[in-house]
């Protein structure tokens, strides 16, 4: 169980620097998807990674 917890912890992790360098390379609204991602379940955090193409 615990290793679901680290990789779910890197996957967010993964989605959280894309979401800060899109924010920071000029489009803002990706700072809207932050509280998204810190709030997302397992289940949630897999789905949005595949929607930024991370998994």
């Amino acid at each position: 169980m615990e290793n679901n917890d680290v990789k779910t912890e890197q996957l967010k992790k993964e989605v959280l620097n894309d979401i800060y360098a899109g924010a920071f390379s000029g489009i803002p609204s990706m700072i809207l998807d932050e509280s998204e991602v810190k709030n997302a379940s397992d289940e949630e955090v897999e789905e949005i990674a595949k929607r930024y193409g991370i998994k």
